[in-house]
């Protein structure tokens, strides 16, 4: 199952406003919950991310949706990584960097070099079933703004290639990217000269960069393929606080269709009414050690709209009340 980082839906909202859609419904069509945004580190199914845009930007009739997307990017959005990128000595170890840690972002999408003597390309490479027109334009136009930031400006690529044909409005396009365009490429990425990839970065720190680099192998990312009983468990905690944390919208966090959620699980002996128990149990638990936070508050972090239906499922559960067991625990 391959998935992305909320922050892949940086300017989704506005850029949906802005064509003239209402963005909460298409997230509702889509199945994905609002609150998946709250958080940029937060992690969704790719299929149901990358349909929605897909959609939003033919319903609107906008061929520019995924670049119109990426001018609300920041070098920021990608998180803990920017850190690193910003301390390393080069373009091309940047660039490195990006492929080396892509996981961080998303499971979409890679980049892959073809160094020459001359010339140099970056290109793309999008994951079997996901290479859709937005998908691409949106990963390369990201990719250039990272890469532009990063060195505050001082290096550009020679030409962007698409390998799609070249979009209607093509004036949005000029003026995000600034340099030549190329479409029906044979790849979708960056050319450049090759020495160019020495260009040294403006806060290059190799100390610092080492630094960065012990943090982020610390990050807890999901294996290419984690079980679909722990993918479970981490979209019921997503989606218990807002009360979402149903069959239906668990196995569409997932990309998936309830039933076929329901026969994986079985497959790894375990169900969906177990999982969600045992992640509130987990989650109430640690939130009566750890927090001072009132009942109520815990009653809605797992689910519950009210107290007392929280503490009688908790009463059945340990065998005394939230207040009695918080007490015995917390001296």
């Amino acid at each position: 199952m391959r998935e992305v980082r909320a922050a892949s839906l940086t300017g989704f909202i506005e850029v949906s406003y802005y064509v003239g859609l209402d963005p909460f419904e298409l997230l509702r069509r889509a199945k994905i919950s609002s609150r998946f945004l709250d958080d940029p580190e937060n992690r969704h199914a790719a299929r149901p991310v990358t349909d929605m845009i897909e959609y939003a930007a033919a319903k609107s009739h906008c061929d520019a949706f995924g670049v119109l997307m990426a001018e609300c990017r920041s070098f920021a959005s990608l998180g803990p990584l920017s850190l690193l990128l910003e301390r390393l000595p080069t373009v091309g170890h940047v660039l490195n960097a990006l492929n080396e840690y892509r996981r961080l972002m998303n499971d979409v999408v890679s980049l892959e070099c073809i160094q020459g003597v001359e010339s140099t390309a970056f290109c793309w490479i999008v994951a079997p079933g996901f290479q859709r027109r937005q998908t691409i334009d949106l990963a390369v136009a990201v990719g250039y703004r990272i890469l532009t930031e990063a060195l505050g400006g001082r290096w550009a690529p020679e030409a962007v290639h698409f390998s799609h044909q070249s979009p209607n409005n093509l004036r949005i396009f000029q003026q995000f990217f600034g340099v030549p365009l190329q479409f029906d490429s044979s790849f979708s990425g960056y050319s450049c000269a090759t020495t160019s990839l020495e260009a040294r970065m403006p806060a290059a720190e190799p100390t610092m960069a080492s630094h960065v680099r012990r943090l982020l192998d610390l990050i807890p990312i999901a294996r290419e393929h984690m079980p679909v009983s722990d993918a479970t468990q981490r979209a019921i905690s997503l989606l218990l606080p807002s009360g979402a944390a149903q069959l239906t919208a668990v196995a569409a966090n997932l990309g998936t269709n309830a039933r076929t959620l329901q026969r994986r699980l079985a497959l790894e002996r375990t169900s969906f009414e177990n999982l969600l128990n045992e992640t509130r149990k987990d989650i109430a638990e640690r939130l009566l050690i750890t927090s001072r936070q009132p009942l109520a508050f815990i009653a809605e972090m797992v689910g519950y709209s009210s107290t007392s239906a929280f503490s009688r499922w908790f009463n059945s559960e340990f065998g005394q009340s939230p207040s009695t067991w918080r007490k015995a625990k917390v001296r």
